[in-house]
């Protein structure tokens, strides 16, 4: 938005600068300030197109890198990656609104688009604690549970540092899109097919 109104104002100063000096150089020069004002000021309006297809999905760099292996990946992703099958990687906080929407969004994009993708999803908040004072903590439970473990290696691998938070992989097995915070509907179901194609 700030650049469409430094554009504008940019704008706005070139053509009352043209009628100031067509004012002062006689007629031959205001026919060439006419013109010249004119393109520049179409360029503001096609300017903001590109800005608000992007703005949204640009909350994370653009990424296309092969997707990681090893052992602290766990097997249901492995599995689906090397098999070449493009995947949705959700990490969420069951106790935050904005993931349960983002649920929401993501399972009417899977059933619009049924097949294309497969969902892995993990509650990495499950065992996150936190007071009054905002001081972080995990419950004693999670050294039992293998599975949480694994999936909290795989956020911190992939560089999750926020719920909600998806990764995208394509047939190729490459990363494609991350997002983090509640997802726009468009942008994830224009994702989904990118993966799938």
């Amino acid at each position: 938005m700030r650049r469409l109104v430094v554009a504008l104002v940019l704008v706005l100063a070139l053509v009352s600068l043209a009628v100031v000096l067509s004012g002062c150089g006689g007629g031959a020069k205001t026919e060439t300030a006419a013109p010249a004002a004119a393109p520049a000021a179409s360029t503001p309006e096609a300017a903001p197109a590109p800005a608000v297809l992007t703005s949204l999905s640009d909350n994370e760099p653009e990424v296309f890198q092969v997707f990681p292996s090893g052992p602290g990946i766990p097997s249901e992703v492995s599995e689906l990656v090397d098999s070449k099958q493009p995947t949705l990687i959700y990490f969420y906080d069951a106790s935050q609104n904005s993931s349960k929407e983002t649920r929401k969004i993501i399972d009417a994009v899977l059933k619009a688009n049924r097949g294309l993708v497969e969902l892995v999803a993990y509650d990495i908040g499950k065992y996150v604690n936190s007071d009054a004072a905002d001081t972080v903590a995990l419950d004693e439970d999670f050294a039992a549970d293998a599975t949480y473990q694994k999936s909290i290696e795989l956020a911190r691998v992939l560089g999750v540092s926020y719920t909600p938070y998806i990764v995208i992989t394509d047939s190729q097995g490459y990363i494609t899109w991350k997002f983090k915070g509640l997802a726009e509907k468009d942008f994830l179901e224009r994702e989904v097919l990118r993966a799938a194609n």
